[in-house]
């Protein structure tokens, strides 16, 4: 049987220790603030967005890699092939030529086809180079030459792979105008979708041809 003065000594060490385990979990909250603190400093600044209004008849909207995987909602594509969606919608009907590509080693199966919810049509071209860079190869180049485009739209997956390079490529190679929807485009985690749009602001000789948009800011001359 515990005597009240063991009881006591017990409660004592108790509190000593609780008292203990509190300081430290104040000042691990601390360091955690200061760890925010830092992370926010050395967040990438992301350009500001602004509507704009583009000519058709020289204007391409590119939907890279947003395949039918998309529909897995795992898959961080399946939170913009909607809003892609409306845009192309919106494309189509302005005669915006539209252009898709596929992830080249998933072309032939079920996941590996343009995303269903496009509807994509016969006269879409769908191109799978097995690049990042989707200018690889030269079919996209040859579309947009013939059809006299100097606007590009980039929008799909990933930020920091497909749209990275393909847009480096249209800005730094050919002198497009290239267009970001910010909304339009995703990587796995938040930070290497930022990353990658701070990337664009950043590329020597590139980043004038760059301009920042939302999906639904993007519209077109009647």
């Amino acid at each position: 049987m515990v005597s009240d003065n063991e009881m006591k000594s017990q409660m004592i060490e108790a509190r000593q220790e609780l008292s203990v385990w509190k300081s430290r979990a104040e000042k691990a909250e601390e360091e955690l603030t200061d760890v925010r603190a830092l992370l926010e400093k050395a967040k990438p600044a992301l350009p500001e967005t602004a509507p704009m209004t583009l000519d058709p008849a020289i204007t391409a909207l590119l939907v890279l890699d947003l395949t039918n995987r998309c529909n897995d909602p795992s898959q961080v594509c399946s939170q913009i092939v909607g809003g892609v969606n409306n845009l192309v919608e919106k494309a189509r009907k302005a005669g915006v030529l539209v252009i898709y590509t596929l992830i080249a080693g998933a072309k032939d199966t079920p996941q590996g086809g343009v995303w269903n919810g496009f509807n994509a049509l016969p006269g879409e071209p769908v191109l799978a180079p097995d690049a990042y860079d989707k200018f690889d190869g030269g079919e996209i180049r040859g579309f947009l030459e013939k059809r006299g485009v100097k606007n590009v739209i980039v929008t799909g997956a990933s930020s920091n792979f497909a749209v990275l390079y393909t847009s480096t490529t249209a800005a730094r190679l050919y002198h497009y105008n290239v267009v970001i929807p910010v909304d339009g485009i995703i990587a796995r985690t938040p930070y290497e979708g930022d990353y990658s749009v701070y990337q664009f602001t950043r590329l020597p000789g590139a980043a004038q041809y760059f301009s920042f948009t939302t999906l639904g800011g993007i519209e077109f001359k009647g």
